[in-house]
């Protein structure tokens, strides 16, 4: 096994205190569902993003784009962002990307075949089951899918610590 695989397969226990500094709440609907940002004023400045059935912690400054309601939208992991749903053949996406950092890309599994390929592992996020894929380690990508919710992330990482710290923040919505 890689040692991509272990470092993805690990468990980082990371303590993220949302202090009640403030915070502001918006709406993002994607594909007929909706996503609600909440960006919390607190210690590390993370902002809580929820959709299809899952909520996760990405930096509060990321922004977050409906592709849904942009097709033209590009998916791009040379930027810091997070995506909500599929990315379209649509996309306007420039010529001339250089490199790759952390951004996180959060779509709905359509089909029950729509497996990961690779070396698969599982982990447990906060009572969820994902399977978490080498494949895209070679593109410094990381890969799972959460089968309760049907949910597939993909996050690209100039850092394991950070593809980590945000696949690590995964739970049930409401938890």
């Amino acid at each position: 096994m890689s040692s991509a695989v272990v470092g993805f397969g690990a468990v980082i226990v990371l303590a993220v205190g949302l202090a009640a500094c403030g915070s502001s709440d918006s709406t993002v609907s994607s594909g007929g569902r909706t996503a609600k940002v909440h960006a919390a004023q607190a210690t590390g400045g993370l902002q809580t993003v929820e959709y299809h059935g899952v909520a996760f912690d990405v930096p509060a400054d990321w922004p977050v784009h409906d592709l849904a309601a942009d097709p033209t939208m590009c998916v791009r992991f040379d930027i810091h962002a997070v995506y909500l749903g599929n990315p379209s053949p649509d996309m306007n996406c420039p010529a001339g990307r250089v490199g790759s950092t952390e951004a996180v890309l959060v779509q709905p599994i359509e089909r029950a075949t729509d497996a990961l390929s690779g070396q698969v592992s599982t982990i447990d996020l906060h009572g969820l089951s994902a399977d978490v894929s080498d494949q895209r380690a070679s593109m410094g990508q990381l890969q799972a899918d959460i089968g309760a919710v049907r949910v597939s992330i993909t996050t690209g990482a100039d850092s394991d610590a950070r593809a980590q710290q945000i696949l690590q923040s995964f739970r049930a919505s409401g938890q």
